[in-house]
Order: structure tokens, then C-alpha cells, then sequence
């Protein structure tokens, strides 16, 4: 009975609440662009079957997910200023100018790191985010 429990809990911890490193290059779905592990905005999403889908930025990963939100499950980014990856629905986000295809999401762990990142920009929660917010920064066409 105890290994049955043991295997059940490990199955728990180490299915939800994990990104998945990105093994080799891939295309992001929403651009087509090379998606690499060393890129600095590389992002993810877990989807409902247990599939990811991996971006080169935070701002493909929030598009995708706003057009398919029921399929979504988790959403990972790694943090701008640690590049550790952070639940995407917990972090802070500042537009920055110079991401991978023009103006993007800087995600951030804390708000204190976004705002002394941020100085005079405005910090976002993921609530603060919508569809047209990122329509707005996804300034080329698909």
C-alpha cells in the first residue's frame, strides 16, 4: 500500500507544476521562429493532453493562449533578470522594445524586480493582460 502511495505522489509532483526543458530546437506555433533553450524570453505552455508548446517569448505564448485558453493547463516564462522559469499566472510583466520580433513581455518573479526594472513603465499582473493588449505588441503579421 505504501509504494502505491509513493508512486501515486511521485506521479503528482513531478506531472503538474513543472516546466519541461526544451531538449532541442523547435518552431514556435504562432511565428514559425526557431525556439531555442539558451533564448532569453523562452516560454511555455502545458497543455491539457499533457503536451507543451514552447515560444520564443512571452507575448506568443499569451497569444496562443488567449485563443485557445481551454487547452491551456500552465503557463511557464523564465524570469528576465534570474532566468529561472516562474508560473507565468504569478509573474509581473514590463513591455520591453527589443524582444525577439519587436515590442514584448518582460516577465519578473516579484513586483519589486518588475518595478525597479520597469522605473517610470507601467507593471502588469497576468491579470492586467488581455488579447488586445497583446494584439497591440504583436505588431507583425502571421
Amino acid at each position: 500500500m505504501r509504494l502505491i502511495l509513493a508512486v501515486i505522489l511521485l506521479v503528482i509532483t513531478t506531472s503538474f507544476g513543472q516546466p519541461k526543458e526544451l531538449q532541442k530546437e523547435e518552431r514556435c506555433p504562432i511565428c514559425g521562429m526557431s525556439v531555442s533553450p539558451k533564448d532569453k524570453l523562452l516560454s511555455q505552455l502545458k497543455l491539457r493532453d499533457g503536451s507543451y508548446k514552447f515560444f520564443e517569448s512571452p507575448k506568443h505564448a499569451l497569444k496562443f493562449y488567449f485563443l485557445n485558453q481551454d487547452k491551456v493547463l500552465e503557463i511557464w516564462v523564465k524570469d528576465y533578470s534570474t532566468g529561472k522559469w516562474i508560473d507565468g499566472k504569478l509573474a509581473y510583466y514590463v513591455i520591453i522594445e527589443d524582444g525577439p520580433m519587436g515590442p514584448d513581455l518582460a516577465p519578473f518573479s516579484t513586483k519589486l524586480s518588475a518595478t525597479k526594472f520597469a522605473k517610470k513603465e507601467k507593471v502588469y499582473s497576468f491579470k492586467d493582460l488581455t488579447k488586445e493588449l497583446i494584439e497591440k505588441l504583436d505588431i507583425h503579421t502571421h
